[in-house]
């Protein structure tokens, strides 16, 4: 009896999924449409922008720095990797590997608003002197904010992980914020590919 006990709990216990989305999730990911709609619309207005428009497109005078921003997209999307590890790491029952690499993800996503601030600071243009400026300014300015929000939200986890007990919502919470997060860095990968490789 006493080595059957002891064998039950040297078990190793099973990963924590769910067998459906946590009520948190889907409504994180209704919510994230309504995101998805919201960017669809400034995609809209720029290519009704540079549709009318007569002339070159982008105007004279616009020039950004394809490649280095293309570094930090990359970063960007390789936060999306160890933000799925860190959900990965929760679901074993490692919180502070889980920790760890939401840190990480925490430390890429501000390299990446980091650069986006020089980008800013380096740019010959405003978001008053044309219509491209302005979109250009809208549209990286609110993905911007999209990030530091997402950035926000992982320092609440970490307090929320930071204890030894495990909270049965603590998993759930962590997936959302990972929904969040891939949603980003995929809105990046298009605003990147419109605004710096086909203008």
């Amino acid at each position: 009896m006493t080595q059957a006990v002891a064998q039950r709990v040297a078990k190793p216990r099973e990963p924590l999924r769910f067998n459906k989305p946590s009520m948190l999730g889907v409504g994180t990911m209704v919510w994230l449409g309504s995101e998805l709609m919201f960017f669809s619309g400034l995609f809209a207005a720029y290519f009704t922008i540079r549709a009318n428009r007569t002339g070159s497109w982008p105007p004279p005078g616009i020039k950004l720095d394809v490649l280095q921003t293309g570094i930090f997209t990359i970063i960007l999307v390789m936060s999306s990797f160890t933000m799925q590890k860190a959900v990965f790491e929760a679901e074993h029952f490692r919180k502070r590997s889980a920790r760890a690499w939401i840190v990480v993800t925490m430390i890429m996503g501000l390299a990446f608003l980091g650069n986006q601030a020089i980008e800013w600071s380096r740019v010959t243009f405003s978001q008053s002197t044309n219509a491209y400026g302005s979109m250009f300014f809208i549209m990286t300015g609110l993905h911007g904010l999209h990030v530091l929000l997402g950035v926000v939200a992982m320092a609440f986890l970490m307090l929320r992980l930071a204890g030894k007990k495990t909270d049965p919502g603590e998993l759930a919470a962590l997936q959302s914020v990972s929904y969040y997060w891939h949603f980003v860095d995929v809105v990046w990968i298009a605003l990147y590919g419109v605004l710096f490789l086909l203008h």
